[in-house]
């Protein structure tokens, strides 16, 4: 178990497992700081300003193995390409969500959404709103913007559980 900083990102640290490893990305298995299994994160190495061992890793993992808790034995993404990596996320889960810097936020805004085409430098994004309602247009990101992708967590699950399928949607906004 993990700490993972990314100071121009966010304050604080990311806690978990080190599941797989590509060129640019590699995929963090995040452990909340209530000792559950949150999904993953897909982080990129430029961004990492510190990494180490979990200081409480010996109780997180009993606290872990206490409550049945799983981890993942791979990571269900390919992680060739930041394009792979999205494609092959889009096809795993049924949203996923992306981290874009964001001056005016301090650190990073978050799409969360499904993965509707992938475009020579960009990906087609149907965003789903906090409020877990689809947005009737689809968002164009920029490869070059995304600095982390992340599935499988539980927010990502209620909103999906809220907002259902997508139905009718325009080209991009």
């Amino acid at each position: 178990m993990v700490r993972v900083e990314r100071d121009a990102f966010e304050v604080g640290w990311l806690t978990g497992y080190v599941v797989a490893a590509g060129p640019k990305f590699f995929v963090l298995e995040l452990v909340t700081g209530s000792a559950r299994l949150d999904g993953m994160a897909c982080i990129r190495y430029s961004d990492v300003t510190a990494f180490g061992p979990e200081e409480r890793a010996g109780f997180m993992t009993r606290a872990l193995k206490a409550r049945g808790e799983t981890r993942a034995g791979q990571a269900p993404v390919s992680l060739a390409s930041l394009p792979k990596l999205l494609e092959s996320a889009g096809k795993a889960f049924p949203i996923i969500t992306l981290h874009v810097p964001d001056a005016e936020m301090d650190g990073y805004a978050c799409y969360i959404g499904r993965v509707m085409k992938l475009n020579a430098a960009s990906v087609d994004f149907h965003h789903i709103t906090p409020d877990g309602a689809w947005e009737k247009s689809l968002a164009e990101i920029p490869f070059s913007e995304i600095v982390r992708v992340d599935f499988g967590s539980d927010y990502e699950d209620a909103l999906f559980l809220v907002a259902g399928k997508p139905r009718q949607i325009r080209s991009r906004t």
